[in-house]
């Protein structure tokens, strides 16, 4: 199939977008004693009368099948290409005299992926099987954004992800004076042993903001996927679910991994496992997972890096549930249709590289509510 939509929902408040902005600005002082200050009026964002709702051209192509009366596969591979994306031009130079850019119809981004499932079901006797599972890649790539040229072409985010996140490539950490000297200078402060090392991208002997490159992947999975299987057996019956994500990063940061952020002195804040796998003066690991700790900000080491980008792949046992059914002739007389007990838990294990918290928070420092383990133990009576 192919089609065409639109979408009017561009966000924010600009439903009225082809009418200029308006906005408090400095005023002006009245008086040589006893001023009074005025406020004053400015231009926001000037209106579009050209503005418009973003289009998009949807292309799918699926495949169903059936096998031995017991085996369904489905796929469907789809492509999109939005156009038209409601985005702000950055592009014009400040020179022009809009100090406030304008809302426009430019941005182009690119969707494709696939999206199949599978389920097989079979009775051996008295024993019933089902297993299923589904499985969705979807990667997207930005066309075009409308960000103003960089010096440096690899510091383009078009033809990458969206919300990819921009850092240093880091090399480990300084063991001495020595590292330090024999290395380029990097431009974020005093660098001292156990600081992050950071790789000279341009190979211009410094290592600045002219180094930044796209790193990992995007905070939103590219790969989505789940499986489990049901069993039932003379009355007694099973049932696991397991759903995983893939190919997503996130960075991690704030005072609780870092240390302060600001050259106001905190003290505490910091989680024993940062504490405890820091490098140190008297073990000067190159590889520790954490760089020396601080009192003060850490120009250098707040830099955003693949120091500190972690892979938040997880494989969870989402839900799991044992039950048994009572025959029938124990509650026949007492009018019931069925009498069934069971144990259910959720969230029960999640296997992840990532330890500190749990993988599926959106949170970069772990501040968040996590998901929770639920048991539940329970009875089922159908009339």
């Amino acid at each position: 199939s192919i089609g065409e939509i639109g979408n009017d929902q561009i966000g924010g408040n600009r439903r009225f977008a082809y009418n200029s902005e308006m906005k408090s600005a400095t005023g002006y002082r009245f008086g040589s004693t006893g001023q009074r200050d005025l406020g004053g009026i400015a231009t926001g964002h000037p209106g579009n009368p050209n503005v418009s709702w973003e289009s998009a051209i949807k292309r799918n192509a699926g495949l169903e099948l059936g096998l031995f009366n017991n085996l369904m596969i489905i796929a469907d591979y789809f492509w999109e290409n939005r156009e038209g994306i409601y985005i702000l031009q950055e592009s014009v130079p400040s020179i022009v005299g809009i100090n406030v850019p304008q809302y426009v119809n430019l941005g182009r981004m690119e969707n494709k992926g696939v999206d199949a499932s599978l389920e097989y079901s079979r009775s051996f006797g008295e024993l019933h099987v089902q297993a299923r599972g589904n499985f969705t890649y979807n990667r997207n790539k930005v066309l075009y954004n409308d960000k103003p040229t960089p010096i440096w072409p690899y510091q383009s985010f078009e033809n990458k992800r969206l919300n990819q996140v921009s850092g240093l490539i880091a090399m480990g950490l300084f063991e001495s004076e020595e590292d330090i000297a024999n290395h380029p200078k990097q431009m974020f402060g005093e660098v001292k042993p156990g600081d992050i090392k950071y790789k000279d991208i341009n190979g211009d002997g410094e290592v600045n903001v002219f180094d930044y490159v796209g790193i990992g992947y995007s905070p939103i999975p590219e790969l989505n996927y789940g499986f489990g299987v049901s069993t039932a057996y003379k009355g007694i019956d099973l049932s696991l679910f397991f759903h995983g994500v893939g190919n997503v990063s996130r960075m991690i940061g704030g005072t609780a991994i870092t240390g302060p952020n600001s050259n106001i002195l905190v003290e505490g804040q910091i989680y024993a496992d940062v504490a405890e796998k820091r490098w140190r003066p008297n073990n000067p690991d190159p590889n520790a997972e954490y760089a020396r700790l601080s009192l003060a900000y850490n120009e250098n080491n707040g830099q955003s890096s693949t120091f500190y980008m972690r892979d938040m792949t997880f494989l969870r046992l989402k839900n799991a549930e044992l039950g048994y059914t009572f025959p029938s002739h124990w509650y026949k007389q007492a009018g019931f249709s069925s009498v069934r007990l069971y144990m259910q838990g959720v969230n029960l294990f999640t296997f992840s590289k990532f330890k500190l918290w749990d993988p599926e928070l959106s949170t970069g420092d772990g501040r968040s509510y996590p998901q929770m383990k639920v048991f539940n133990l329970g009875v089922n009576v159908v009339l």
